[in-house]
């Protein structure tokens, strides 16, 4: 099967020939018709031709196009995925920074408990210290008291005794 641009090409140079030989038919017969006919028939070629490069040029044009429209699109597209990759970053690190923060909010909760208790087993130490020293005190006290007691019933005796002294 013959290539379809070749046939048309094939034409095109036969009718251009055949167009030059009626002219020149033409000018030997002296037929302006035919002359006239065999110019047509060239200028008809010229610009089937001229039809033919400017086909060409258009769908030369027309792939560079839809060329240019696909990279563009391929662009847009890199750009679209990039800009899907930049909020997925963005999201990643947003998930990351609220995991560190929980993270962090819970080490402090824990550092907070622990100084509490510690502060609570610090004040019952004290409490306790605070029981023992008056424990102490009291005992102390009661010591004293009895001592005291002692001394008086001393004392009433001494005077008991004065008193039975002083009457004898």
């Amino acid at each position: 099967m013959a290539d379809p641009a070749e046939t048309n090409k094939a034409t095109r140079a036969g009718q251009r020939v055949a167009g030059a030989v009626k002219q020149a038919a033409g000018a030997v017969t002296d037929n302006q018709d035919l002359r006239a006919e065999g110019e047509l028939q060239q200028e008809k070629a010229d610009a089937a031709k001229e039809a033919k490069r400017a086909d060409e040029f258009a769908e030369q044009k027309r792939e560079e196009a839809e060329a240019r429209a696909k990279a563009e699109e391929l662009e847009v597209e890199r750009e679209r995925m990039a800009a899907e990759d930049t909020a997925a970053a963005r999201e990643q690190r947003a998930e990351q920074d609220r995991a560190a923060e929980q993270q962090q909010a819970a080490q402090d909760t824990a550092v907070r408990k622990q100084a509490t208790e510690q502060v609570a087993q610090s004040r019952e130490q004290e409490l306790r210290r605070d029981e023992v020293d008056a424990v102490k005190e009291r005992a102390a006290a009661e010591e004293r008291a009895q001592d005291e007691e002692v001394r008086a019933e001393r004392a009433r005796r001494d005077a008991e005794a004065l008193e039975n002294v002083e009457e004898t």
